[in-house]
């Protein structure tokens, strides 16, 4: 019990600080107002009032000296890193409730992949086939990296199993780890870009996916800029000619651990969503060539609420005060359905910025795919709940999560606008495949 609770505190104490450390690089570039007295930002302030909040911060963003400080974030690393090194991989685990069921060898793929990968590159992204894409990536928070998707106990919730994250995860195949990756692999085996083993964003096994537990959207632009630079660092990728798939999932930490620690959040939060989504998207069409978007609401919120209609287990009564603050946290609980009401508005705000004409060309496009829009626990065909789905914490999701998710994204992919699944099906009950009739990755101009 005793080492459970030590256990528990030091969970308290790096999610504390990931809060403190996370990099909001588009926090300083952002609109600014008249000079006010005692107002802080990155560059200046009090430490400790900032950290007790009786501090104005600048341009709404909850930030600090701490942020600046390389000591502090050097720590933050050091004590990730001897966490990570002391628990040893969990992405490996190939037994559980919360694990897909294995797909015999003797079960083909679902899917004919012969002739869906062009004989010469697409000049339009609105005629790309599955094989087409070279190269894949991935921006978001913890969902994304598949933080404790193979956790069994409540202190493994900080290893990052991307390897087998639901749009960007590699290890494996599809009969072991249904991702996207595994997925295209089937029509591209030379696809690379993928996360292929436990890791944290620093480290090689990730890739090209910089996905950042607590990540907002305020850390996008950020994070693109990131990413794009350890792409074209890499010599593998021919920035002019591979296509590139970039899948986009944000806004849960928003409202989960971010909008009751801001100031006024509740008027400007929205607005500054969809500023910083546009940011980021302008950015990526103005830098990155040959680039198709999935953006992805997040389905954190969703599925929280889903879950408060069962009896969650004894370890998520203890974590998801910790781990989502605003909803489960007794001092701002209170506010949680405005919360939810202000993610809902940011969902469709999401799907209003994917329809800008700016975003669609023959070289650049950004698809809205809403399968997590009405995720649910109750996704079952019988209409009873699935916490399998779920990581131990109730917050995060489970390998077997994960699989479902890229099962719905693989099948939005493959559905016109207007008409894409909006809601999480069981593992494999629907698995759509392209067609000679239609085997392309569908688009606002090809749908």
């Amino acid at each position: 019990m005793r080492s459970g609770n030590s256990a528990l505190l030091l969970l308290a104490v790096c999610i504390t600080l990931q809060h403190y450390t996370t990099l909001r690089g588009s926090a300083s570039a952002t609109l600014t107002g008249p000079p006010v007295r005692n107002r802080i930002s990155r560059e200046r302030g009090n430490i400790l009032k900032n950290i007790t909040g009786t501090q104005e911060y600048e341009n709404h963003i909850v930030t600090s000296r701490l942020d600046a400080s390389e000591p502090v974030r050097m720590m933050y690393r050091g004590i990730r890193e001897v966490y990570n090194r002391l628990l040893g991989p969990t992405g490996m685990r190939d037994e559980g409730v919360s694990l897909q069921a294995r797909v015999p060898p003797s079960v083909p793929f679902p899917c004919d992949v012969r002739g869906y990968r062009s004989s010469t590159p697409p000049t339009s992204v609105h005629r790309l086939r599955p094989g087409d894409f070279d190269v894949v990536a991935a921006l978001g928070d913890s969902l994304t990296s598949a933080t404790g998707a193979n956790s069994r106990q409540f202190w493994e919730l900080l290893i990052d199993n991307r390897g087998l994250s639901w749009c960007i995860g590699g290890q494996g195949t599809w009969r072991t780890h249904l991702t996207l990756p595994n997925i295209l692999k089937e029509f591209n085996p030379r696809l690379f870009g993928y996360s292929f083993a436990d890791s944290y964003n620093v480290h090689l096994p990730s890739q090209f996916n910089v996905a950042e537990i607590i990540a907002t959207t305020s850390d996008m632009p950020y994070n693109a800029a990131s990413l794009v630079e350890r792409m074209k660092a890499d010599p593998r990728v021919n920035w002019h000619k591979h296509w590139k798939l970039l899948t986009l999932m944000i806004g849960g930490n928003d409202f989960c651990s971010d909008v009751c620690y801001q100031t006024n959040a509740t008027e400007w939060i929205n607005r500054d969503q969809e500023k910083y989504l546009l940011t980021t998207l302008y950015y990526l069409k103005k830098v990155m060539p040959r680039t198709l978007v999935n953006l992805v609401p997040s389905p954190l919120i969703n599925l929280s609420f889903s879950i408060d209609k069962v009896q969650a287990p004894l370890t998520c009564q203890f974590v998801r005060p910790i781990e989502c603050s605003c909803l489960y946290g007794p001092k701002y609980s209170g506010n949680r359905n405005l919360y939810r009401q202000l993610e809902r508005r940011f969902v469709k705000i999401m799907e209003r910025v994917s329809h800008r004409p700016e975003f669609h060309s023959d070289d650049f496009t950004v698809v809205y795919q809403p399968f997590y829009r009405d995720a649910s626990i109750f996704h079952r065909r019988d209409g009873k709940p699935d916490l399998s789905i779920m990581a131990i914490d109730c917050v995060h999701l489970s390998q077997k999560g994960h699989a479902v998710s890229a099962n719905g994204l693989w099948n939005n992919m493959l559905e016109p606008t207007r008409h894409k699944t909006t809601v999480l099906k069981q593992l494999f009950e629907e698995f759509r495949c392209p067609t000679p009739e239609n085997p392309y990755i569908k688009t606002y101009y090809n749908s």
